[in-house]
């Protein structure tokens, strides 16, 4: 369940970067398609990152001379690590159905009060269940995997940035600012 959830949320936060390397860029009036593609990209490159590091998860526990034990610990890391992630992503969703109201003025209050500032925090957040999480039970294999993923995420909207900005993947209709 821990590594569902954990999956699950890097799913979220990806297709969430995906929007926001979209967002501003498009002359459209109708934007739905536009920004379910963008959802969708960030989505597609946060599953090749976690893709990536459960590899290497698979074969740290492989190679380790307590796979038993590693795994219990990464088990603790990720408990630990949603404890920070999951009240960071039920704001971030609880303001999404908040801004389902036909209103200009809740969008742009949920904006400027929730998205503005914890898209500034996110990687502090990010940071902090990192930490939290490592702080149960470091080891030179969990520092380095959770570092591995940290780094990831991390960078993946930098990532999709310089892909818009060549033009590739996302087409021209990314690249238009």
């Amino acid at each position: 369940m821990i590594v569902f959830l954990l999956w699950l949320l890097a799913t979220l936060d990806s297709a969430f970067i995906g929007y926001r390397e979209a967002a501003g860029r498009n002359a459209l009036i109708d934007k739905k398609v536009y920004y379910r593609q963008a959802l969708i990209k960030g989505a597609f490159f946060g599953q090749l990152a976690v893709l990536f590091v459960a590899v290497i998860t698979g074969v740290a526990l492989l190679i380790s001379n307590d796979s038993r034990a590693l795994f219990f610990d990464l088990q603790l890391i990720g408990s630990r690590m949603l404890s920070v992630y999951v009240p960071y992503a039920v704001i971030i969703l609880t303001t999404l159905v908040v801004r389902t109201f036909p209103s200009v003025d809740i969008r742009c209050i949920t904006s400027v009060l929730v998205f503005g500032p914890f898209t500034v925090i996110r990687p502090f957040v990010v940071l902090a269940g990192a930490i939290w999480g490592v702080l149960a039970a470091p080891s030179a294999v969990t520092i380095v995997l959770v570092l591995l993923i940290v780094t990831l995420m991390l960078s993946l909207e930098g990532f999709l940035g310089a892909l818009r900005a060549r033009r590739k993947v996302f087409g021209a209709q990314w690249s238009r600012s």
